[in-house]
């Protein structure tokens, strides 16, 4: 009996340091494994501190952007209307002017188709004093000659 009682001791002993041994490594296993899961639970919360930062960096360059691009937009707009403008006056200028050259020419026409017919007017008004003349001279040679002329109606 002494030596059951003693193994019995020494498995209780051998039990105790097994149960102390296991004891001791699962109580590091948690430490290990709450430490990693408060490095794992860190890492993520500063993954996602970087990824609301960068999404927050690109939403202001979107908005930045954004505005840059209605602005000048709008220039663009501003100077196709001022374009649109300056063209539309040049066209009433252009047409003005044009209304103004052609109201000119009308009445330098009138002028030169007047003068024009008083020129000829007057010529024919020499004309006509020259074959009186003429006739004048011919019926006087006529006369002083002696001789018909036939010719003295012609003009």
């Amino acid at each position: 009996e002494g030596v059951l009682a003693a193994a019995r001791k020494e498995a209780e002993e051998v039990r105790g340091a097994a149960e102390a041994a296991m004891a001791q490594t699962r109580s590091r296993t948690a430490s290990v494994l709450a430490h990693q899961e408060q490095e794992h639970a860190e890492r993520h919360k500063a993954a996602e501190a970087e990824i609301a930062a960068a999404e927050a960096e690109l939403e202001a360059r979107h908005a930045e952007l954004t505005e840059r691009a209605e602005a000048l937009l709008a220039e663009a707009a501003r100077g196709l209307a001022e374009t649109q403008e300056a063209a539309r006056h040049g066209q009433e200028d252009a047409e003005a002017r044009a209304a103004e050259v052609l109201s000119q020419a009308r009445v330098r026409e009138e002028r030169i188709v007047r003068e024009t017919e008083r020129v000829l007017r007057e010529h024919e008004e020499g004309r006509e004093e020259v074959q009186a003349h003429m006739a004048h001279v011919r019926s006087s040679l006529a006369a002083l000659t002696g001789r018909v002329t036939g010719g003295a109606e012609e003009g």
